[in-house]
């Protein structure tokens, strides 16, 4: 796993074309890519062109076939009910645009977990105590982010 800085640095485009030229650089040394996994809140209003634009100076520089490796991975996806929520008709209208047209969206290759259950135990360790219904809610929540990093695995494994 190779954590990447994000798009949009708060440093300033200059930083976001470092980051970039930096990642570019290290990937460019290996010689296979398992998955490319994008990040995203699942309720967000817009994605900006820097967004779009980004995808692209990214794929430019890859193999065309790396491309059938991109993942989306929606954090923070309970209030979604586990769902890429707004964000999904924002996303498949950016990547239908002509010149991203053959990246997939699909169930298959997106995935939505939520870390409030790591939060919880880190509560629990604190001595914090909650309802019998909010430890139910907390166990769901694990469950289900479990079974997103399980498929999750397994997409990448095929």
């Amino acid at each position: 796993i190779i954590d990447t800085p994000g798009f949009g640095d708060t440093r300033g485009l200059d930083q976001d074309d470092r980051n970039m030229e930096h990642t570019l650089q290290y990937i460019n040394n290996l010689t296979h890519l398992n998955a490319i996994c994008f990040l995203l809140k699942p309720n967000a209003s817009r994605l900006n062109i820097f967004f779009r634009t980004c995808l692209i100076q990214l794929f430019s520089h890859l193999d065309p076939t790396a491309r059938n490796n991109i993942i989306f991975c929606f954090t923070n996806a309970r209030s979604t009910f586990y769902t890429p929520g707004n964000t999904a008709p924002l996303l498949k209208t950016m990547l239908a645009s002509s010149s991203m047209n053959d990246f997939s969206f699909k169930k298959e290759n997106t995935f939505c977990f939520d870390n409030e259950s790591f939060r919880y135990l880190v509560a629990l360790r604190n001595r914090i105590s909650f309802t019998h219904e909010e430890k139910h809610e907390y166990e769901m929540s694990w469950s289900t982010s479990v079974k997103e990093s399980n498929r999750l695995i397994d997409y990448i494994n095929k």
